[in-house]
């Protein structure tokens, strides 16, 4: 029968030269009789001898392990090691996914017999040092995941645990096939891709492939990047630890950072570079990825940003931070606001969303709302209104107010405020006050116009981007070209032709007068729209031809060397229409306009300038005076005040 060893009134304990505090029973572990007792005897151990975590005293800060030395069969071992200073140790903070929790690996640690998962398993055996110890901080071991108030104490710390780490380690998982090309790809991209911003490159290098093959793969640059094997970039991009929410937080803090991929390693910095790179000034790693490797260029990149703010001068809002890590992904959707609210030093009441894992759903939702008042008092704007919960919005969370779990507009113009250069209210303060325990916004505005008409859902694929054609991509090109000429179409209406003013309207509304770095469209994206427009009117003839010959078959010798060039500039218009236009529906008001408005969006909805509001905003009447916030929009020749005028008469709306 086993028994339990209780500490419970003792205050310390010696091991092995440091300090255990009083503990608690909080969490039970098996041991095996097998397992040798290290450290509080010698000898075998009974089985089923329960041990409880040490508790942290009030001056310790957190728990450090020993990781013992060991060969790679060897059982894995460590100590706690309890510390009140973390700028007194040099440790490394280890940064992977947990992976599936049903697992049978188990470590040793100061006489305890803890489960871990297997990606942790293999992680530690990886860094484990055959003949000396290593200092590590672990989240899974180092907290009592167990105890809730301890969990989120130490939650609430994560980002000072990771900046005074001597570095960060990132465990991406065990090496696969390819991943060695994909480190050795990285290492030789990063002094070629410095200073070069166009798809011609690509192709000059080799990447740009057809169906049969690659065309020009003679390419000027190919000695300075051998054998770069382009799908091995992809696949290690879509790793799930670079989708993880947490490792934002965790990278960000760092002074330095080592990514491990088996035996594979590489300096974040270097890979952060080149995939940036890749992500900004090049087709393929954006467009030829995948959902999965899109969303992970977006966590690289806020990392980076988060990074590079925290070197310098602190500059990020939480509200920034959300909007960069609405891609990352986590088991625990309050994990969405805890694992990056210690990045947003310059956030005063971000003490509403301080890490409480005690909290219920609707202490969660309370604190949303709480951060959107909050946001909207300091910032003297109505931005968060742009990532609104909408019609789909919790029963508890009025309409107005984001789910941070869950954002639907993934790309909201607001983001880029400072790119963008919106003034749909003309600069004027928002007159907002709230009322209802904070349920009803009070907003002063304009109801300037309302939809009429409305487009299908876009289904759209970049033409430009498919490297290898089959018969679901013709498909899907065929959709992308139909919803284009509906638009062109349904701008049309009974004008029969489309005049030049109506193009620029057209164009303009497409790409809500951005181009895909979120900046105004320059006079020349007119030209590149039509043009093409005319390659898709074009290419969609010759579809079908791409699945029994290549594209230099198809177009001639003589005919690609004049088509590839313009390839960049269908990217350029591409680019902002897959980030602009498709997540939202084209539109035409009651008054003729061109818009872009929500998904969400029904005909006979409002369109509203709200002052204070960087763009018009798409209401619905919801009876008794009150609306709901459906979402932000473009509406061309609104976008900068040009509705108000010295005669208007502002209206209250009651959002809710």
């Amino acid at each position: 029968m086993g028994f339990t060893i209780w500490f419970g009134n003792t205050s310390s304990l010696s091991n092995d030269g440091f300090q255990f505090a009083k503990s608690t029973l909080v969490q039970e572990r098996n041991i095996e009789p097998s397992d040798r007792a290290t450290d509080f005897g010698k000898g075998s151990r009974p089985s089923n001898i329960t041990l409880t975590y040490p508790q942290l005293s009030e001056n310790e800060k957190t728990r450090l392990i020993i990781l013992e030395p060991g060969e790679p069969t060897d059982a894995l071992r460590c100590d706690f090691k309890h510390v009140c200073s973390l700028k007194d140790h040099e440790y490394e903070a280890l940064s992977y996914v947990w992976g599936e929790e049903s697992s049978d690996h188990t470590i040793q640690c100061s006489g305890m017999k803890i489960q871990i998962t297997a990606n942790l398993d293999d992680a530690l055996r990886q860094l484990r040092y055959t003949d000396r110890t290593r200092l590590l901080w672990v989240d899974a071991i180092s907290i009592n995941q167990k105890d809730l108030v301890e969990r989120s104490h130490q939650v609430r710390i994560m980002r000072e645990i990771y900046a005074n780490a001597a570095q960060v380690v990132i465990w991406l998982g065990r090496v696969a096939e390819g991943d060695a090309r994909a480190f050795s790809s990285l290492q030789a991209l990063k002094s070629v891709l410095i200073g070069q911003n166009d798809l011609w490159f690509l192709v000059r290098l080799g990447w740009y492939r057809d169906k049969n093959g690659r065309v020009f793969s003679g390419g000027a640059h190919r000695s300075m990047v051998t054998d770069i094997e382009y799908e091995h970039l992809v696949t290690l991009l879509r790793r799930e630890w670079f989708r993880r929410t947490w490792v934002i937080q965790e990278v960000a803090s760092s002074r330095s950072a080592t990514v491990y991929c088996g035996n594979q390693t590489i300096s974040w910095e270097l890979l952060a570079d080149v995939y940036m790179i890749l992500g900004d000034r090049f087709l393929p790693v954006s467009q030829m990825g995948g959902e999965d490797a899109h969303h992970s260029l977006e966590n690289i990149t806020a990392i980076e940003r988060a990074r590079r703010s925290h070197s310098g001068p602190l500059s990020m809002s939480l509200f920034h931070i959300l909007l960069a890590t609405r891609f990352s992904s986590c088991k625990d959707q309050r994990d969405k606001i805890f694992a990056v609210i210690g990045l947003a030093k310059n956030w005063e009441k971000r003490r509403a969303l301080m890490p409480d894992y005690d909290a219920n759903e609707g202490k969660v939702l309370e604190a949303f709302k709480e951060f959107a008042v909050a946001d909207i008092n300091h910032h003297k704007d109505l931005r968060v209104l742009s990532c609104a919960s909408g019609p789909n919005a919790s029963s508890s969370l009025p309409s107005w107010v984001p789910d941070w779990r869950a954002v639907e507009n993934v790309h909201p113009l607001t983001r880029y405020s400072e790119r963008t250069r919106f003034c749909a209210s003309g600069g004027m303060k928002p007159e907002a006050w709230h009322s209802d325990n904070n349920t009803i916004l009070h907003v002063k505005g304009l109801q300037v116009d309302s939809i009429a008409i409305l487009g299908s859902q876009p289904e759209f694929t970049k033409a430009v981007a498919v490297f290898e054609i089959d018969t679901a991509k013709i498909s899907a090109l065929q959709k992308s070209y139909s919803w284009l000429r509906e638009c062109e179409n349904l701008s049309r209406q009974d004008r029969g032709i489309l005049t030049p003013k109506r193009q620029k309207e057209l164009w303009r509304t497409m790409t809500c007068g951005l181009t895909g770095e979120a900046f105004p469209a320059p006079r020349r994206y007119a030209n590149y729209f039509n043009r093409y427009m005319g390659f898709m009117s074009s290419a969609s003839e010759r579809f079908e031809d791409y699945l029994t010959e290549s594209r230099t078959t198809v177009f001639g010798i003589r005919g690609l060397d004049e088509v590839m060039p313009n390839f960049q500039t269908h990217a350029v218009v591409e680019a902002s229409l897959d980030l602009w236009s498709s997540k939202r529906l084209f539109s035409v008001t009651r008054y003729g306009r061109l818009a872009c408005v929500p998904r969400g969006a029904r005909v006979g909805d409002s369109i509203c300038v709200l002052f204070g509001g960087e763009v018009p905003y798409v209401l619905r009447p919801a009876g008794g005076g009150f609306y709901t916030v459906i979402g932000e929009c473009y509406v061309d020749d609104i976008m900068h005040g040009e509705s108000l005028s010295d005669d208007t008469t502002p209206k209250e709306f009651l959002l809710r």
